[in-house]
């Protein structure tokens, strides 16, 4: 029995010094991140036993970003948000979206809040019912606030609530939304 309590304990000392280490992004790390609805498509099915390799492509829309940390607090981030396809009934074959902002973090664990802002401009073709060709541009300001969770060193996921400004058409809209989830790399 004593060999048992003993085990037990040594272990949970264990998984408690792992999992108190600090696996956060520090001054100097940046970071690349994209959607994370591919991978955790393909760890859910794999549970189910129906994955399949999930695929790279832009007519879903593909999502990358980086990050620049000045301190272990506040990052420099950019991001691309890329659509096209070839298919001939699409009204949209192609958008695209950069946008540039600061970031900021609160907590010192491996969950971490942030907030932040950011501004952005998208060009898309359009097509409209006569055969038309045009090009739209918007040009927005936004503030967003989200959460990640590093699952381990260097590793996180994350998503985040966006909210702002956007100028398209001589109209000006504001709105926010829900963002995908990501998943980050740090280096």
């Amino acid at each position: 029995m004593k060999k048992l309590i003993t085990s037990v304990f040594a272990l949970a000392l264990t998984f408690s010094v792992a999992n108190a280490q600090d696996n956060t992004p520090k001054s100097g790390d940046w970071s690349v991140g994209t959607s994370a609805a591919p991978v955790l498509n393909y760890v859910g099915n794999l549970i189910s036993g129906t994955a399949e390799a999930p695929d790279v492509n832009f007519t879903d829309g593909m999502s990358l970003s980086g990050k620049l940390f000045t301190d272990d607090m506040t990052a420099w981030r950019a991001s691309a948000d890329l659509y096209f396809t070839s298919d001939s009934n699409s009204t949209n074959p192609f958008r695209l979206g950069l946008s540039a902002g600061k970031e900021f973090r609160k907590g010192t664990s491996n969950l971490q809040g942030y907030y932040g802002y950011a501004a952005n401009v998208a060009m898309s073709s359009n097509e409209d019912e006569a055969g038309e060709k045009s090009t739209d541009m918007s040009f927005g300001a936004n503030g967003f606030i989200g959460v990640e969770y590093f699952v381990r060193a260097k590793m996180g996921i994350g998503a985040e609530y966006t909210y702002g400004l956007k100028y398209d058409d001589s109209n000006v809209s504001l709105g926010g939304s829900m963002g995908a989830l990501m998943l980050n790399l740090y280096f």
